[in-house]
């Protein structure tokens, strides 16, 4: 125990030293809260983050193609390689990000969206009973959309006021059977754990339907990417929400919407922070051909598919990277984690104007324009172009200058104090796409595109109602009805051509951001005690997340202890079966362990969990338990046979001679001296088990790994939860070896006392 003890010592003073260097990385992060005013087009992106299994990877491949891209299963690990530096930037969905800002203030995003779409539940397809409860669903949607219940999900778990932030589900009757829904506990603000509790957005949504609908709820948790198997499977009826694509659609059945939104670029809030003032002078960019690129990692938002168009320019660019966040991809642009980021030119103009350690590359990727959008038969289009063109250019270079900038107390709009009297029209803006359109702090819509239209409607001596919508309403509001004429940030594009005419009033440019080559500096972050102790207080104090890391440990140390206990059960049995050269048993036990030990473990599970026992009731850790079972169980067959069959046939004769049957020779002769033979074999792969139970959240089971990614994503604190869990391992590791070191002095006669073998014989006869 003693070597135990000196080796956990040793342990913590490791932790203890990497910390440092740990938090001094986070410490990069540190910045202001902002609303960058930019476009996802201008922001440098050389490494981007992606979400494994999201509409993300459609948008990286079409928006950022030329820059590396970084694959991660969620928003913490995306978090996490963005205040390393790992990435630039990363894409995610904006109500993520929205709730991730609020959380941690040193993520943001651009506003601009590089998408806009809906989120669903998935069923599954092809499936009466499936299609049902999704109608049943859809009826309920339509029910709370018109009472304004939906309204006030969205207002709970979009907003700041945490005391609303609980959902109730004590009260379920389950009158009508129960229902098996899967999420990912880490997808805040639809699905997350709370003071122990999962909540969110559609959690409450979920719940609330269950009340109306007299049915139990029993959830699910896995990875992003493994929900959609886990309905095929049929394992469970409906997942939470997700993007609805056309792909999916072939693969799942799509309820009604239940949310909007659309993919940004998740950044350091420290990079859009600063000064806005256009291409300082006092900077000079590290690269300024797009030939000193090749070879270099360049980075964008997850779902931003440009790499071809950065291509198009960089010929042999080193490696792309994905980010969810525009905040990300700056911190790893700027710790030369990368070296260039995609984006547009008024985003970046924004971001290097905000920080001084980073640059504008001098050369564009592309061109294109903004513009206001008018229906084709809407010949006003014309004298509204026409009075857009009287504007003075030094008017309009002034407006571009005001909108961008960082100076957030010259950001007004004016008053509609003209006549009139050629009526009004109605205009469909964004809501949230600063610096062209957006709502103010006051509930005013504000934005380069509203003055610059309000100055066309002075002109004209009309008056502008404006609706604030989201992007992907504003596209469809003409189509509708419901609009004259649309704006925010609206990018022109041959497809957006054939339905609607445009005024094209501003050019739009796709830009790399670089790092400044004069090398600004970094603050270093100097209250290390203090960074520890609030990450101490947020991984372990605040809301009681110490019960989760005592529920992740007690679910490993199940799973690990009844693994061990059935698998060396099993494992002997296989091999008495064996032992006497049966051949039908033989050739099975053969084909068992090249099968269980050829495959990954993590595939195994999956199997079993999805294929094998699919229509089963078997929880994610009964089917851990009989994977982990299956594997070692294998591994002690063959510890047998090693550990037998290194005892002298002799002794099995000399068994035999002395009048002992087969059964009792191997129990009381062969079987003690083979023990020793193999048990450091044995006590290693205890050891290794341990372990290896950190891939079970792939399954849907929370394990100690799995809670450790959960207070990351409740905290966003990079690194301390991650080294709790090391530590934790560590520990468990070296009790259960300590455990088996014990059990092998007991049984290996070379190393017990010579008392202990001789206790309760008289040797003074």
């Amino acid at each position: 125990m003693k070597n135990f003890f000196k080796k956990l010592f040793c342990i913590f003073s490791l932790a203890f030293l990497f910390l440092p260097v740990l938090f001094s990385e986070t410490a990069l992060a540190n910045g202001s809260v902002t609303d960058s005013g930019m476009h996802w087009q201008d922001y440098e992106v050389k490494r981007i983050g992606v979400l494994t299994g999201t509409l993300m990877e459609d948008a990286a491949a079409r928006y950022f193609p030329d820059c590396e891209h970084l694959y991660y299963n969620n928003y913490l690990d995306c978090n996490s390689a963005l205040l390393a530096g790992k990435i630039d930037a990363y894409l995610g969905d904006e109500p993520n990000l929205k709730t991730i800002h609020a959380e941690n203030p040193d993520i943001d995003y651009i506003h601009d969206r590089i998408t806009s779409q809906n989120y669903s539940f998935a069923f599954r397809k092809n499936d009466e009973k499936s299609a049902e409860l999704c109608e049943e669903l859809n009826e309920f949607l339509k029910k709370i959309r018109a009472d304004g219940t939906l309204k006030e999900i969205d207002d709970i778990w979009m907003g700041v006021d945490e005391e609303k932030k609980f959902v109730n589900m004590d009260d379920l009757t389950g009158e009508n059977g129960t229902i098996h829904v899967i999420t990912t506990s880490t997808d805040m603000p639809w699905s997350y754990i709370k003071n122990g509790k999962n909540v969110g957005y559609d959690i409450d949504l979920v719940v609330r339907f269950c009340r109306d609908r007299g049915y139990a709820l029993d959830l699910g948790d896995v990875d992003f990417s493994a929900r959609i198997p886990a309905i095929k499977s049929g394992k469970y009826d409906f997942t939470t929400d997700m993007n609805v694509t056309p792909e999916r659609s072939e693969e799942v059945l799509f309820s009604d919407p239940t949310s909007s939104g659309g993919i940004v670029l998740a950044v350091l809030s420290k990079n859009l922070s600063a000064s806005t003032e256009s291409r300082d002078p006092s900077k000079e960019p590290e690269y300024s051909t797009f030939d000193e690129l090749n070879g270099k990692t360049i980075s964008m938002l997850n779902g931003a598919p440009f790499e071809s168009l950065i291509a198009s320019k960089v010929k042999s660019a080193g490696e792309y990277t994905y980010f969810a966040s525009m905040a990300d991809m700056m911190l790893a642009l700027k710790t030369h984690k990368t070296d260039a980021g995609f984006m547009n030119n008024a985003v970046a103009e924004l971001a290097v104007n905000r920080d001084e350690d980073l640059a504008l590359f001098p050369l564009n990727l592309g061109e294109t324009t903004f513009g206001f959008g008018f229906a084709k038969d809407d010949e006003r289009i014309k004298e509204w172009q026409a009075a857009y063109d009287r504007i003075p250019q030094a008017t309009k270079d002034a407006l571009w200058k005001k909108w961008t900038g960082a100076d957030d107390s010259v950001k007004t709009v004016p008053k509609q104090e003209w006549p009139g009297k050629n009526g009004t029209v109605t205009v469909a803006t964004g809501d949230a796409l600063q610096p062209m359109s957006y709502v103010g702090a006051d509930g005013e819509i504000l934005g380069l595109d509203v003055e610059m239209l309000l100055l066309i409607a002075e002109d004209l001596d009309v008056h502008i109602e404006f609706i604030p919508l989201d992007l992907s309403a504003v596209l469809s509001s003409i189509g509708s009805g419901k609009a004259d004429i649309i704006s925010g940030s609206l990018v022109v594009s041959d497809e957006r051509k054939e339905s609607l005419n445009f005024i094209e009033y501003l050019p739009a440019y796709y830009v790399l951001i670089v790092r400044n080559g004069k090398g600004a500096g970094m603050a270093e972050d100097d209250s290390f005690l203090g960074s520890l102790k609030g990450s101490f207080e947020k991984t372990f104090i605040r809301e009681d997340r110490y019960k989760l890391f005592i529920s992740g440990i007690l679910t490993t140390l199940i799973i690990t202890a009844l693994s061990i206990i059935f698998g060396t059960a099993l494992g002997f049995l296989m091999y008495m079966l064996c032992r006497n050269g049966n051949r039908f048993a033989n050739a099975f036990a053969g084909f068992f362990v090249w099968l269980v030990q050829g495959m990954p473990m993590v595939v195994l599970l999956m199997i079993l969990y999805y294929i094998v026992f699919a229509k089963s009731q078997l929880n994610g850790t009964a089917v851990a338990i009989i994977g982990f079972t299956l594997v070692f169980g294998s591994g002690v067959f063959g510890m047998l046979k090693s550990g037998v069959g290194a005892i002298d046939k002799g002794q099995t004769e000399a068994a035999f001679a002395l009048g002992y049957g087969d059964i009792h020779s191997f129990f009381r002769i062969i079987l003690p001296q083979a023990i020793p033979h193999f048990l450091p074999a044995f006590k290693g792969s205890i050891v290794a088990l341990v372990k290896s139970t950190a891939i079970v959240g792939y399954i849907a089971v929370q394990d100690l790994t799995k809670m450790g990614d959960i207070v990351r994503g409740r905290t966003y604190e990079a690194f301390f939860p991650l080294i709790a869990v090391a530590v934790i391992y560590f520990i468990l590791g070296g009790i259960l070896t300590s455990i088996a070191g014990k059990i092998e002095i007991n049984i290996d006669p070379k190393k017990r006392k010579r008392e202990d073998i001789l206790k309760g014989v008289n040797t003074h006869d």
